[in-house]
């Protein structure tokens, strides 16, 4: 390796970060290496050595930083939901039209499995390999993104005059997440990476033709 690439690696990156920082961006380094183990061969078949081994650090330097397997499945779904939830805030703040706040609600989702394709798996595999209590802390940050979405697709339909109880919303969200989280399992990057925009509209049609095709709210 040229002394450039090494200047550049994810390693030579950390070590040039301030004591406070590094630690945090080595925390971060073995959670996105325990992510593509996870993602690779399933929580339950992946070991601390894998995930050492394949970030290149020491067997034993892995606990410096954190406790057990468990661990690394918690941290990683907590920060996947907590940066899912803050890209989507971000993207929806003070955006009025509720179909356009939906449409970006779905693009943030989509881009964000994009670019982080082995934590998506890990959320959508693994949630059941959580114990009690993290599984219960996953769960409360899982119904508060779901809320978020469910919130906006209640918006859209008030904004088309169209009827929809809670079940209605729920169930038309749960088919969206559907929709959103299957992206990873087909996308090729070369044939589909000019199609970003193609597939959240293809996705957005999805509920937005269910909301629109509803019968109207009847006049009080």
């Amino acid at each position: 390796m040229s002394a450039s690439k090494r200047a550049t690696s994810p390693k030579a990156q950390i070590r040039a970060l301030a004591p406070g920082q590094r630690y945090d961006a080595n925390i971060d380094y073995i959670l996105r290496a325990a992510a593509e183990v996870f993602a690779e061969k399933s929580f339950g078949l992946a070991s601390i050595r894998d995930i050492a081994a394949h970030a290149r650090i020491s067997f034993p330097r892995i606990y410096y930083y954190l406790r057990n397997k468990e661990e690394l499945l918690y941290l990683i779904s907590k920060r996947a939901f907590e940066q899912l939830s803050a890209r989507a805030e971000q993207q929806t703040a003070n955006v009025q039209d509720p179909e356009e706040k939906l449409k970006l609600f779905i693009t943030a989702h989509i881009e964000y499995q994009l670019d982080n394709v082995a934590e998506m798996k890990v959320l959508v595999r693994e949630a059941a390999s959580l114990s009690a209590r993290n599984a219960t802390h996953i769960a409360r940050l899982m119904r508060d993104y779901s809320h978020l979405c469910r919130k906006i697709i209640e918006q859209v339909a008030a904004g088309n005059g169209a009827a929809m109880d809670r079940e209605t919303s729920r169930i038309l969200t749960s088919l969206l997440f559907g929709a959103m989280n299957s992206v990873f399992g087909w996308y090729e990057p070369v044939r589909d990476r000019e199609q970003h925009g193609k597939i959240v509209g293809e996705v957005y049609k999805m509920v937005a033709s269910s909301i629109s095709g509803r019968p109207g709210i009847a006049p009080q």
